[in-house]
């Protein structure tokens, strides 16, 4: 599955200045509980993208990344979900930077 941190991506197909990552866990949202699976995968953009970029430059950091969990319908659903880039423990891998 794919998830975006900026809903209007998904239907522009517009991926220039994005990052996507891949789950290498299920990650379970600090507020609804909602679980995103391993192997899914999120487009990461925007502010957040910047954030990415930094952490993976400290190279050992955990993050909250908003993510829009709406899979169909109108309502527009966002949880933070915590990432980690640390020694002990990484959750997530970079799958394709979108220059």
């Amino acid at each position: 599955m794919k998830y975006y941190t900026n809903i209007k991506l998904k239907s522009s197909g517009i991926r220039k200045g994005t990052a996507t990552i891949k789950l290498n866990e299920d990650i379970t949202g600090k507020f609804s509980g909602e679980t995103i699976k391993k192997g899914s995968e999120v487009v990461v953009s925007d502010a957040q993208y910047d954030t990415l970029m930094s952490v993976i430059d400290d190279g050992n950091c955990e993050w909250d990344v908003i993510v829009d969990t709406t899979i169909s319908g109108w309502e527009t659903k966002r949880d933070q979900f915590t990432l980690s880039y640390t020694k002990d423990k990484t959750n997530f891998s970079i799958e394709a930077m979108n220059c």
